[in-house]
């Protein structure tokens, strides 16, 4: 049993050898990603716009109105509070760390 085990393992390291070797930079330059980029810009605009910032704000109110009515629970509350704060901070924290440096590398 511990010899065909051995050898299923022996098969999967040479199979991973041989695409490690097999890779190269140029497959991964050959794609365009011009589509998808585009769109999750579209999503961050989106969330981080004037329509993102106005649903959040319309949802953060009914959210601390349910919990001021106990429909929802506090806890629940301060988790979607939390939730929306970061969905507001993170691109801007993102935008701070690469954003000044163009992104990538020289």
């Amino acid at each position: 049993m511990r010899g065909k085990k051995e050898n299923g393992v022996k098969k999967y390291v040479l199979v991973a050898a041989a695409l490690s070797l097999a890779a190269s930079p140029a497959f991964a330059q050959a794609i365009d990603l011009s589509a998808v980029n585009s769109l999750l810009q579209s999503v961050l605009d989106a969330l981080t716009g004037i329509t993102g910032r106005l649903l959040l704000t319309i949802v953060a109110a009914l959210v601390l109105l349910g919990g001021a009515f106990n429909f929802i629970d506090w806890s629940r509350v301060f988790q979607v509070l939390v939730i929306i704060v970061l969905i507001g901070v993170i691109p801007t924290v993102i935008q701070s760390i690469w954003g000044a440096s163009g992104g990538g590398t020289p």
